[in-house]
């Protein structure tokens, strides 16, 4: 936890912080201090404690002798705001104008700012940015500017009679910046996509499942199957997926390539260690999500290869809220609910959360779809029944001699039920996972000297995740139990040591040049057994696994040129160098470092461009593999005159001898706020991404042999019987497990298709993000205009050294070459509407012989709320807020993918589960109320 002092010194600021603790007695306070850093999010925020010397303040007094902003500063500034929320709003101003600004964080809740732009005092931008918001400004101190109410509650006389000698205080929380280890300065050369409280409340959805799904970014699909119909999709190694959870997968590298983390910090994964499951992190507790989608490993180590998730908990909350939510399918196919309460409390040098949260959904049929015509395939729920509850635990408290302590525990409980069944002898399969989750840190912070910023912390964080569950396989004519896996239970452990320092080294005519370092310990292991009863061959080991890692680190700032030294043809030029050392016990040693640059010709416009490696070590799961042992066995393909006929062909299984991932990283993008067109910002990102030695699974193709290029050596020709009979031989002798699906042995046998996994495929991933805003205000209200899509230009894969390089983007249960987001909301008093416009591309069926168009998918869903505190004489509803959603307004079914007649070794459920889904109308109504 970082300690900043507000300062304001002047007994003017001592009764204007009376008047604001009048509007609200303990509410949290929010204090952006450009001092901070240019950029974005470098937030400090803080508390006022409640002390007797605020509770008697008398009000006229404060208003006669807290001069007003306009008054106080003739200053001119150039000054561009571009409107939106009132809390970026007010970041802006900070950062353009070098005031420091101080509110509490409830009134900037739901509210809008006008966009401004011009040469103005801070008086007059102030003015013209409250204009209708019921807010005013004014000045604290010379340095200071204070947003409140216009009408501030009279005070309360049974607040007790002023006490001087109690001590007023104004503690701030940590500044977190993903994509950096250095506080209060944003790495504005790196592209970071931010969907805060506000954005999450107005898409109106429940859980974080529904969210991540929504981003253009994510791709719900790869090889872990991190999505809840990953099991009737091409997911490799979907089945170690047994809670069904959700992880996010950037760029469609694969959830192993997206390090996801929870306030700046690793925690347990799930599926065997393949993803960070976000289904059971508490919407309600959730403040933002920051995604930077660029190489970090220079900052965060191994599995950032595609990008960094980071989700933000709030810490700003004191009161108590309860909240409930309940929504159905249109149709009545399925329905879900959530209820949550959360509590803060603050007190002297510090500050405490609690917020619970439990959801529950039912099953969806694809009985229940029509469109979905799979015969044999009937007994299936699409998705599963689930029901999930989570704690966290948050608390932060100031300590003597310039130390510090927070700690925050996160806990998960969740229940899945999933039923599938199919073929042409149907067996149904049934599973109920039970996951256990938890995580906990606790950091101590030390800072020297009372005026440096130089700060030491000690950190440290564990957490572990375990899923069991039987898995019970009964034949549906019969009701035999075929097959029953009793207690197959996974469990993953964590933990992890982090000691580093950072602060100014110098100042240069620029700004100041920050300097972080550091050094750490990680530990992992996991564990995954079961038991087969039917058959019976007892106790199995599926993963018995440990690594440790080692790893220092270090990342500068370098402010070349800086706003305050006025040239006239740069604005800012800002340098920033990271470089991080890792020395894992069973993959070697990895360095990697990251260059980036920043050039701003003018206030409105951010160039910016960074250069980066990355790597990742295999993760345990895929290790794992090679445990299991190798497998041949029998199947058919396509012939490859393209005849249509099937022709045997042996299949090798199991796991080649692993190495790590390697990839280099470029990213170049802008920034534009054009002044003509104030509450207007436009941001471009490109990428190029370079993955080698990948480790895959080359994916099951029926029509391989027609395209003999892609897949090189990975098929090999046998000349007869003869030559199979010896092939199948040699690898019974070499221990693989010989299962002959089709019986036809080795008879007629002409090839042998390798899928097994290994570091063989390259691939070549570019394209770019889109993103703009356009905020304004007329009259009473407010508009507002997000959109944000993802071009994905091509996805060059080859499979190995030698073959062909194809394109995979625009193909069946892969990567789509464009999809947006659009999404507008009107506000005006307490009402606010939005409407929100998504775009999957058109692309092709390729697992067909002859290729068959996908159409394009276009959904729509609206979302209204309304505070009711906003009406006079609330009472009761005071603090409540009502809302109404509907997602896929409406009803679009997904688009028809004719899969007949291949085989695909899963479920064929007539669309694609990675680009669609088959939710259809879900209507959703939420109610909340705070004290």
């Amino acid at each position: 936890m970082q300690n900043f002092r507000c300062p304001v010194r002047s007994s003017q600021a001592h009764r204007a912080r009376g008047r604001y603790w009048q509007e609200r007695a303990g509410s949290h306070f929010r204090c952006l201090d450009p001092s901070v850093g240019q950029g974005s999010r470098q937030r400090k925020r803080g508390i006022f404690v409640r002390s007797n010397i605020l509770q008697s303040v008398v009000l006229a007094t404060a208003f006669l002798t807290a001069p007003s902003v306009a008054a106080a500063s003739e200053q001119p500034y150039t000054i561009d705001l571009g409107g939106g929320s009132l809390r970026d709003a007010l970041r802006q101003f900070a950062e353009q104008t070098g005031l420091q600004v101080a509110y509490f964080t409830h009134i900037a809740e739901g509210r809008s700012a006008s966009a401004v732009s011009g040469r103005l005092t801070a008086g007059q931008a102030l003015e013209a940015l409250l204009e209708g918001s019921g807010l005013v400004s004014e000045r604290i101190d010379e340095h200071t500017v204070g947003i409140r109410a216009a009408t501030p509650d009279p005070p309360d006389p049974s607040l007790g009679r002023m006490r001087p000698d109690v001590p007023e205080t104004v503690q701030f929380g940590a500044v977190l910046v993903t994509g950096s280890h250095l506080r209060g300065t944003a790495n504005a050369t790196a592209p970071l996509t931010t969907f805060d409280r506000d954005y999450i409340e107005r898409s109106g959805y429940s859980n974080m499942m529904q969210l991540i799904e929504s981003l253009p970014m994510h791709f719900k699909g790869g090889a872990s199957g991190s999505n809840e119909m990953a099991d009737f999709g091409l997911a490799t190694r979907a089945g170690q997926n047994l809670s069904r959870g959700t992880g996010f997968n950037l760029r469609g590298l694969g959830s192993q390539s997206t390090l996801t983390l929870i306030n700046g910090r690793r925690v347990a994964p799930s599926a065997q260690g393949q993803f960070v499951d976000v289904s059971t992190i508490p919407v309600t507790a959730v403040d933002r999500i920051e995604i930077l989608t660029d190489g970090a490993s220079a900052i965060y180590g191994a599995d950032a290869v595609a990008g960094v998730v980071n989700i933000i908990l709030r810490d700003d909350f004191d009161g108590t809220e309860v909240s409930l939510q309940h929504g159905s399918a249109s149709d009545g196919s399925t329905s879900d609910g959530r209820r949550a309460m959360a509590w803060g409390s603050a007190w002297q040098g510090g500050n405490m959360m609690l917020i619970g949260e439990h959801y529950r959904r039912s099953p969806l049929d694809v009985r229940d779809r029509a469109y979905i015509t799979a015969p044999g395939y009937d007994a299936n729920w699409l998705l599963p029944r689930r029901q999930a509850a989570s704690l966290l635990f948050s608390l932060q408290q100031q300590l003597p001699d310039g130390f510090d302590v927070a700690a925050d525990v996160l806990y998960s409980y969740e229940e899945v039920d999933s039923l599938s069944a199919g073929g042409t002898d149907p067996v149904a399969s049934t599973s109920s996972p039970t996951t256990n989750r938890w995580s906990a840190a606790v950091s101590i912070g030390y800072e020297p000297v009372a005026d440096s910023d130089w700060r030491f912390s000690l950190e440290g964080n564990v957490g572990s995740t375990v899923t069991k569950t039987d898995m019970t396989y009964t034949h549906l004519a019969t009701g035999n139990r075929v097959q029953w896996i009793r207690d197959y239970h996974d469990r993953f452990d964590t933990w992890m040591l982090d000691l580093k320092t950072d602060g100014t080294l110098f100042e240069l005519p620029g700004g100041e040049v920050k300097l972080a370092l550091g050094v750490g310990y990680r530990e992992e292991t996991v564990l995954s057994t079961r038991i087969s009863e039917i058959p019976s061959t007892g106790f199995s080991v599926r993963a018995d696994d440990a690594r440790n890692v080692t790893y220092a680190f270090a990342e500068t700032y370098v402010p070349i040129v800086g706003r305050r030294q006025g040239l006239a043809w740069v604005d800012r030029i800002g340098l920033s160098l990271a470089f991080r050392h890792d020395d894992y016990s069973d993959f070697g040693r990895s360095s990697n470092p990251k260059v980036g640059l920043v050039w701003s010709p003018t206030e409105n416009l951010d160039l910016r461009a960074s250069y980066s490696t990355s790597f990742r070590a295999p993760t345990v799961a895929e290790k794992a593999v090679g445990m299991r042992g190798q497998q041949i066995s029998t199947g058919t393909v396509y012939a490859g005159d393209g005849s249509g006929a099937r022709v045997p062909m042996f299949y090798r299984m199991g796991s080649a001898p692993l190495g790590s991932e390697k990839s280099e990283n470029i990213a170049v993008g802008f920034t534009w706020r054009p002044p003509e067109i104030g509450g207007l910002e436009l941001s471009i990102n490109g990428f190029d991404i370079d993955y080698t030695d990948r480790i895959t699974n080359p994916a099951y193709d029926d029509g391989a042999l027609m395209r003999r290029s892609d897949f090189g050596d990975l098929i090999t020709e046998l000349a007869d019987d003869a030559a199979a009979e010896a092939y199948l031989a040699e690898r019974i002798a070499a221990g693989d497990l010989w299962i002959d699906w089709e019986g036809f042995g080795a008879t007629g046998v002409r090839y042998v298709f390798d899928l097994r996994q290994k570091n063989a495929a390259r691939m070549r991933v570019s394209g770019y993000d889109l993103s703009a805003r356009y905020h304004f205000m007329k009259d009473a209200d407010g508009f507002d205009v997000q959109f944000s899509a993802t071009h994905m230009r091509k996805m060059l894969t080859s499979f190995a050294p030698g073959t062909t390089t194809f394109d995979q983007i625009d193909t069946y249960n892969q990567p789509l070459d464009w999809r947006f987001r659009t999404m507008g909301t009107w506000t005006r008093g307490g009402f606010g509407m939005t409407l929100a416009i998504n775009y999957a591309d058109g692309y092709v069926n390729n697992v067909r012989a002859v290729d068959e168009p996908i159409r394009a998918w276009t959904t729509a869903d609206l979302n209204l709320a309304y505070d009711l505190g906003m009406r006079p004489r609330t009472g009761f509803l005071q603090g409540a807020r009502l809302s109404f959603g509907i997602s896929n307004l409406f009803d679009e079914a997904p688009p028809r993918v004719d899969l007949s007649g291949v085989s695909l070794g899963y479920t064929p459920v007539g669309f694609d589960v990675f680009n669609a889904d088959a939710m259809g109308r879900y209507i959703t109504m939420r109610f909340s109320k705070g004290w």
